[in-house]
């Protein structure tokens, strides 16, 4: 009983803040369009790149894995859920072959791997979330990947704010409280105004 219980409260969670989810994706993606054509194609390739990959050769858990292993014993547990170790890392690279004046020629390769690494943690997560709910409906997924997948689009757009100077991390910030005001406002008006 009190796992029904639980199950009920978590789907009833997870509905709350479908709305938040939603528009943390369309922050999101509203700031990646917005990027020069030319970064954008290699951030878009990037995330395509791994997608097709994941499905057609080799999905990359191990390697995904062995990140999140390094981020648990160095930190907290779970929180490999949420920091991108290997975008992390890439970025700091980047910026450090800016500093040294080679990051401008090799620009879309990093923006490429970023790409590919920030699909590869969001996908992976919630891989081994859903794997790890047993229950029929799956509710400890939908709440815990959802609130995992708006502190992640969070921590990615602080992260491509630092290494794109065009990412605007104010702007992901001003979309996602605009979205979400429109998307609960709508709810609110689909559930208790008269039509």
């Amino acid at each position: 009983m009190k796992d029904v219980i639980w199950a009920i409260l978590k789907i009833f969670g997870f509905l709350l803040i479908l709305p938040l989810i939603i528009a943390s994706f369309i922050a999101f993606q509203n700031q990646i369009l917005s990027l020069p054509a030319s970064k954008e194609v290699w951030v878009l390739w990037g995330a395509g790149t791994y997608v097709a990959l994941n499905l057609f050769v080799y999905d990359f858990k191990s390697i995904y894995t062995f990140g999140n292993s390094l981020i648990e014993k160095i930190w907290i547990k779970h929180l490999g859920f949420v920091v991108p170790i290997y975008s992390i890392l890439l970025i700091i690279i980047y910026v450090f072959t800016l500093l040294i004046g080679r990051g401008t020629s090799w620009q879309p390769y990093f923006l490429f791997l970023i790409a590919f690494t920030l699909a590869m943690h969001v996908v992976l997560t919630a891989h081994e979330i859903y794997e790890s709910d047993n229950s029929v409906l799956k509710a400890h997924y939908l709440f815990t990947f959802g609130v995992v997948l708006i502190a992640s689009f969070f921590v990615m757009s602080l992260l491509l704010a630092w290494a794109v100077p065009e990412y605007s991390f104010v702007g992901f910030i001003k979309s996602l409280a605009s979205q979400t005001f429109h998307l609960y406002k709508s709810v609110y008006k689909a559930l208790f105004m008269d039509s």
